[in-house]
């Protein structure tokens, strides 16, 4: 995963940071458990996936990582409210 985020150079490292900052900027009251629920790696995956299938046609794939993703991190924010209970 790192390392085809290394192959992307600038433009991967610039889209993370992108990535980074509207997390940051993005309202805490509505979204905060789940903002606080990602991980780092959790914003270099949806780079890498984005980066790896941006020219790919058939988007099935890039739509079938990225819901495997979304089950990783819904599953963090369920442990998340489990905690906070």
């Amino acid at each position: 995963m790192v390392e085809e985020l290394d192959e992307a150079g600038h433009g991967g490292d610039g889209a993370l940071a992108a990535l980074q900052e509207a997390a940051e900027t993005t309202d805490a009251k509505r979204f905060g458990l789940a903002m606080e629920s990602f991980e780092p790696d959790d914003y270099r995956e949806i780079v890498r996936l984005a980066w790896r299938y941006q020219f790919d046609v058939d988007r099935s794939k890039f739509r079938r990582e990225m819901r495997e993703l979304q089950e990783h991190v819904s599953e963090q924010i369920l442990a998340r409210l489990e905690l906070n209970e």
